[in-house]
C-alpha cells in the first residue's frame, strides 16, 4: 500500500526522469509531455536557465522570510511587472488558490460587500475562498460545509446580460481562459463590457491568469490579449516552471489602506523562488517564446484542420481539441503512442496545455497521432 494519501488519479506512468519535454519512465518509455506538467513548466524540465538560478540561489541565499530586505524579491517583482502600463505591485504567494483568496480579501475590503461573480465553467481553487467562487458545480460542490449564499453568483461566459454586476457585487472575477472548463476564450470585447460595469457600479475587476498568464496566450499578460485593464491579476502555474510559486498582482489604487500584516505568507516570495521567476520571465522574454507559443497554435490548428467532428479552441500554447471522441478515450488511445495530453470538465475536449518549447515535428506527431485515432 502506498503512504500518499488518495487524492489523486493518476495515470498508469511511473516517472522517474524528465528533460526538456521527454518523460522517462521506469519501464524505459519515452514520452512526449504535450500537457506541460499542467501548464506549469513552459520551458520544458530541467532548462539550464532554472537549474542556473535555482543552483545559485541555493549557494547564496537559500531562505529567509519577509522580515528582511532581499533585493532578488525586487528583481522578481519587477520581472512580473514588465513595464505594465498600469500595474504598480506585486504579492508573491505559493500557488493560484492562494493568490486567488488574496484577491478576494482585498476585492471585499475595498468595497465592503460579499458578493464575488465569476462565469460558470470557471476553476479558481480548492480553498474554501476560491472554491466557493469556482463556477464549475461539480467542484464547488465539494466544500463541506453550507457557506454564505451571497459570496457567489454565476455569469455564462460571453453573456449580454451583465445585470448580475450590481451594486451589491464586491468583485468579479473572470479567468482569462476557462481551461478546465473545456479552453473557452471570453468572446472579443466581452471582459472590457464586464470592466466597464464593474466601473459602473464600483465592483473590483479581477482576472485570473494562473493558466493563462505569463506568455501562454503570446502576450506577458493574458488581459494584453483580451483587451481589458483589470484592477487585481493573479497568475501562477507557468510563472516558476515547476518551483512553487505564484502572485498577486495590483494596481496601486488597490494597494492603497492595505497594511502590513493584511496579507502574508511564510513561504511566499522566498529567495529561490523569485530567482527562478526572474530566470523564467528573462528566458521567456530574451528567447522570444511569446511570438513561439502564436507559431504553435497556428501549427496545431492546420495540422488538425479538416478533420471531421474536431474543434479546436484557446489561444497560443492553452488550446482545447474537443473531437467526437471521449477524452479520456482520446488520451488513453495517444498516451499508447507516448504522447501526454490532459482531460477536462468537458467530456470530449483533451487539452494541450503546451510547453513554449515544444519541437514542430512534436506537434506534428501529435495531429497525426489524432487524426490516425480518430480515422
Amino acid at each position: 500500500m502506498s503512504a500518499l494519501f488518495p487524492v489523486y488519479p493518476r495515470l498508469p506512468i511511473t516517472l522517474v526522469r524528465a528533460e526538456g519535454t521527454r518523460l522517462h519512465t521506469a519501464d524505459g518509455r519515452v514520452i512526449t509531455d504535450l500537457y506541460g506538467a499542467h501548464a506549469v513548466c513552459p520551458l520544458g524540465h530541467g532548462h539550464p536557465a532554472v537549474v542556473e538560478a535555482l543552483s545559485t540561489a541555493v549557494r547564496t541565499l537559500d531562505f529567509y522570510s519577509n522580515s528582511l530586505v532581499m533585493p532578488v524579491q525586487e528583481e522578481a517583482a519587477q520581472a512580473v511587472l514588465g513595464g505594465s502600463a498600469h500595474l504598480a505591485y506585486v504579492h508573491f504567494v505559493n500557488s493560484g488558490t492562494e493568490a486567488n483568496e488574496a484577491a478576494l480579501h482585498l476585492a471585499r475590503k475595498r468595497t465592503g460587500r460579499a458578493t464575488v461573480v465569476t462565469t460558470a465553467g470557471s476553476f479558481h481553487g480548492r480553498t474554501l475562498g476560491s472554491l466557493s467562487v469556482t463556477g464549475l458545480p461539480g467542484y464547488r460542490g465539494k466544500i463541506p460545509v453550507q457557506v454564505p449564499a451571497d459570496w457567489h453568483r454565476s455569469l455564462p461566459l460571453g453573456a449580454d446580460d451583465l445585470s448580475v454586476i450590481d451594486e451589491t457585487v464586491a468583485c468579479v472575477l473572470i479567468e482569462s481562459v476557462e481551461s478546465l472548463g473545456g479552453i473557452r476564450v471570453p468572446p472579443p470585447g466581452w471582459l472590457a463590457r464586464v470592466e466597464a460595469r464593474c466601473r459602473e457600479v464600483g465592483a473590483v475587476f479581477a482576472l485570473d491568469e494562473v493558466q493563462g498568464g505569463v506568455g501562454r496566450l503570446g502576450t506577458w499578460f493574458a488581459h494584453e490579449t483580451l483587451g481589458c485593464t483589470p484592477d487585481l491579476v493573479t497568475l501562477a502555474k507557468s510563472l516558476g516552471n515547476g518551483f512553487p510559486v505564484a502572485a498577486l498582482v495590483t494596481t496601486a489604487a488597490m494597494a492603497e489602506g492595505v497594511a502590513a500584516g493584511e496579507l502574508g505568507t511564510t513561504f511566499g516570495g522566498g529567495p529561490m523562488a523569485c530567482a527562478v521567476v526572474s530566470a523564467v520571465a528573462r528566458t521567456i522574454r530574451d528567447e522570444g517564446l511569446m511570438a513561439r507559443v502564436l507559431d504553435i497554435e497556428a501549427r496545431v490548428r492546420a495540422g488538425l484542420a479538416g478533420l471531421p467532428g474536431v474543434e479546436v479552441r484557446g489561444r497560443g500554447a492553452l488550446l482545447g481539441v474537443q473531437t467526437p471522441l471521449s477524452a479520456k478515450a482520446l488520451q488513453a488511445a495517444l498516451l499508447e503512442r507516448d504522447l501526454l495530453v490532459g482531460t477536462s470538465g468537458q467530456a470530449e475536449t483533451i487539452r494541450l496545455l503546451l510547453p513554449y518549447v515544444v519541437s514542430d515535428d512534436e506537434l506534428d506527431r501529435c495531429c497525426a497521432a489524432i487524426a490516425e485515432v480518430l480515422s
